[in-house]
C-alpha cells in the first residue's frame, strides 16, 4: 500500500457590520470548493471531474454575495465568508472550522450553505435520474422545518417580497430518505447549536459524474438564487434579534 499526504484550505473572509456591539456577531455563508478529483479510467479531460453544479455553481454565487455584501451598505451584523475544502470526504473543512473556529462560535447566528444551486428541470426531460430536478423558478430549502424555523420566517418574508421563487420543502424532513439535512456543510455548525439551512436545486443524473460540466449550468436561476440568499442574509445581520439556536439532542431524537 502506498499513501500519501496532501493538504487543501478553506478560504474565509470577513466584512465588518455598521454597528459597534452588533458587529462582533456574525452571519455566516458558505460553499464547499472541492469535488471528487479524477476518474480511473478514460482519458484526458473524460477524466476530470468538474463538478460545475457540485460545487461549482454554490461556489460562484458565494462569491457573487460576497462582491454585493462588500461593495453596497453594511449591515449591522459582520459577514462571514466560508469556501470549505473536503466536504466531499465528509464534511471535513466545516468540521474543522467548528472546532477551531476563527471566530468565537457564540458570536456566529446563522450558517445559510449554498450547495448545487445550478441546475433546472428541463421541458420534456423523462431521465429518471432527473426526477427531483426542481424547476428554473424553484429551490430546494432545507431546515427550516427540522430545525430553524426563524430563519424559515425570514426567508419566506424577503422572498415574497422580492423574486417570489418558490422555495420547496421536500428535503426538509428527518424522514426523508435521502437524509440531506445531515449531508452537507451547516450541518456542522447545527451541530454546535447554531441554525442554519441548506439551499438546493435537486440531485440530477450528472451528480458525481464527469458529466456535471458548465453548459448544463442555469446562471439565470443561479443569480435568482443568489439574489434571494443575499436578501435572506442582509436581513439576519441587520435584525436587533438572533435566531433561537438548536436543541442538537432533541433534533436527534427526532429521527
Amino acid at each position: 500500500v502506498q499513501t500519501r499526504t496532501e493538504t487543501a484550505r478553506s478560504v474565509i473572509g470577513v466584512i465588518e457590520g455598521s454597528d459597534p456591539e452588533l458587529k462582533r456577531e456574525y452571519v455566516s455563508l458558505g460553499a464547499h470548493l472541492d469535488h471528487v478529483g479524477v476518474a480511473a479510467r478514460g482519458e484526458g479531460t473524460n477524466r476530470i471531474f468538474n463538478g460545475a453544479d457540485d460545487n461549482g455553481s454554490g461556489s460562484v454565487a458565494l462569491l457573487e454575495i460576497a462582491e454585493a455584501f462588500a461593495t453596497g451598505p453594511r449591515p449591522k451584523r459582520s459577514i462571514l465568508l466560508l469556501w470549505y475544502a473536503g466536504e466531499e470526504k465528509g464534511l471535513l473543512g466545516s468540521r474543522l472550522f467548528v472546532e477551531r473556529p476563527t471566530v468565537p462560535l457564540e458570536n456566529i447566528v446563522v450558517n445559510i450553505n449554498l450547495d448545487m444551486v445550478g441546475r433546472s428541470k428541463q421541458p420534456g426531460d423523462t431521465n429518471p435520474r432527473n426526477r427531483d430536478l426542481s424547476g428554473p423558478n424553484e429551490v430546494y430549502v432545507i431546515g427550516p422545518n427540522v430545525a430553524s424555523p426563524d430563519i424559515g420566517a425570514v426567508l419566506k418574508r424577503v422572498n415574497e417580497q422580492y423574486l417570489r421563487m418558490e422555495l420547496n420543502p421536500m428535503y426538509d424532513s428527518l424522514s426523508h430518505p435521502e437524509q440531506l439535512f445531515f449531508r452537507s456543510d451547516h450541518y456542522s455548525f447545527v451541530s454546535k447549536g447554531i441554525p442554519g439551512i441548506f439551499v438546493f436545486s435537486g440531485l440530477h443524473a450528472d451528480y458525481h459524474q464527469v458529466t456535471d460540466t458548465v453548459e448544463k449550468i442555469d446562471f439565470e436561476k443561479m443569480a435568482r438564487v443568489a439574489r434571494t440568499v443575499f436578501g435572506l442574509a442582509w436581513e439576519l445581520a441587520d435584525a436587533p434579534e438572533r435566531p433561537a439556536r438548536v436543541n442538537l439532542e432533541s433534533l436527534l431524537r427526532r429521527r
